[in-house]
């Protein structure tokens, strides 16, 4: 139900858009002039992009309700495939409509477009902004995108906002969204957009911390590079949340206050909440350093990745290095409750095994697979298809969760549907940026 209340939403809006556009540009659109034609699918093109931006924030909101119909590893891919999407949209508005308007005046391509820059109300402002929106999309390019650090890539995707500020003043006092109902209709969606993303993104968080306070009770070593952070607070039985999901996290001391994801790795037990981050780059291996009583800005809980989406009584869980956080805590909740749970867990070395003595207790069968250094107590390799089929006979009985790194879960899944397995059985979430 919510999936399609959402969708309706969006396709109501977009019919909308399209509607004050044909009403204002129809009669050029159905003239006899190429500048006419260029000029209302200039027009078309910039709602379009504006549009798409908007629908961008939608998805990157964390509005609980968009967020448990699709899950964030959804949400996450759309707002990307989206983004690149809108550069060629976003390109095409001027280029359309300043070919249009030169071939109705008469002008050189250059003519016109210094006119629009020095005579045009609010034009440099855009121009500006559409300089921000594809500097921030090449360096979203993956290739790009892996050079820099997640703090840096974030700040610079936070200046999209000052693009969206900036173009705002230049479609609502031209063209076909500057008067009437359409203005109002713009402006409406355009707050309501931004109330939403300004409340769930930055005040929620703030609403969370005064209601409970939360800090770091303790620092608890798990491996060489595991560190485990217990937070609590005041009513924590009241911030409810289920086995499997995620938390962002920032950490109110020097250089961790910017938000970063990471799943709660226990079940819910009303005292406190814990995260186990592995130190693998500048805020992860600071975590260690951490003090007792760092206050603490919590955004969340987030994610499907819980028994919610199960439909068997009986589970696999498949975890690899440091994805063991939120497949431990669903152990956990399915303990307490004496479901049938199977763990494979994949490492290097018997020294990277996470939570080694509290999963003996939680996945009583539960099978370690180690890639590097192994003896006879474990199994050597890797997570395949020979060692599912020998430890899961009755596979296709079970819900499956994954979780480790892309490469891992990417290759699991592939020998799971090889082996007949559904899609709707298989559940898992990537925490890439």
């Amino acid at each position: 139900m919510q999936k399609i209340v959402i969708k309706s939403l969006f396709v109501i809006n977009l019919a909308v858009i399209i509607l004050f556009w044909w009403t204002g540009s129809s009669s050029l659109l159905l003239g006899a002039s190429i500048s006419g034609l260029l000029i209302a699918l200039g027009r078309i093109a910039g709602l379009l992009a504006e549009f798409f931006i908007l629908t961008e924030l939608v998805l990157i909101s964390r509005i609980p309700f968009i967020e448990r119909a699709y899950g964030f590893d959804n949400l996450n891919k759309l707002h990307r495939w989206i983004g690149y999407g809108l550069l060629s949209g976003i390109l095409s508005h001027p280029i359309l409509l300043i070919f249009g308007y030169a071939i109705e005046r008469h002008v050189s391509l250059w003519q016109q477009t210094l006119n629009f820059l020095t005579s045009w109300e609010d034009v440099a402002k855009a121009l500006i902004a559409l300089t921000i929106v594809i500097t921030v999309g090449i360096i979203s390019l993956p290739v790009i995108k892996r050079k820099f650090r997640y703090e840096s890539w974030h700040v610079i995707h936070l200046l999209m906002y000052v693009a969206i500020g900036l173009v705002l003043g230049h479609q609502i006092n031209t063209a076909d969204v500057s008067t009437g109902i359409a203005l109002y209709y713009w402006l409406a969606l355009n707050f309501l957009v931004f109330g939403g993303v300004l409340f769930y993104r930055v005040l929620h968080p703030f609403i969370l911390f005064n209601r409970h306070r939360f800090n770091v009770e303790k620092i608890v070593q798990e491996t060489h590079d595991v560190h485990s952070v217990y937070i609590t607070g005041r009513n924590m039985d009241k911030f409810t949340f289920e086995a499997g999901q995620y938390i962002h996290v920032s950490f109110l001391t020097k250089g961790m206050w910017q938000p970063h994801p990471f799943s709660i790795s226990l079940a819910p037990n009303g005292k406190h909440i814990r995260i186990s981050p592995k130190a693998l780059g500048d805020f992860t291996s600071k975590i260690k350093d951490l003090t007792a009583g760092t206050k603490v800005i919590i955004e969340g809980p987030f994610g499907r990745f819980t028994e919610r989406a199960a439909k068997y009584e009986k589970y696999l869980l498949i975890a690899g290095g440091i994805g063991i956080t939120p497949i431990r805590a669903l152990a956990e909740s399915l303990s307490q409750k004496n479901r049938d749970a199977i763990l494979l867990y994949g490492n290097k070395t018997e020294n990277d095994i996470v939570f080694k003595d509290e999963l003996q207790n939680l996945a009583p069968q539960g099978h370690y697979v180690l890639s590097e250094k192994t003896n006879g107590n474990f199994e050597s390799g890797y997570i395949d298809e020979a060692k599912i089929k020998k430890f899961v006979p009755d596979l296709k009985e079970r819900d499956i969760y994954i979780c480790g790194p892309v490469g891992m879960m990417s290759a699991v899944t592939s020998i799971l549907k090889n082996l007949g397995i559904s899609k709707s059985q298989i559940h898992f979430e990537k925490f890439s940026y």
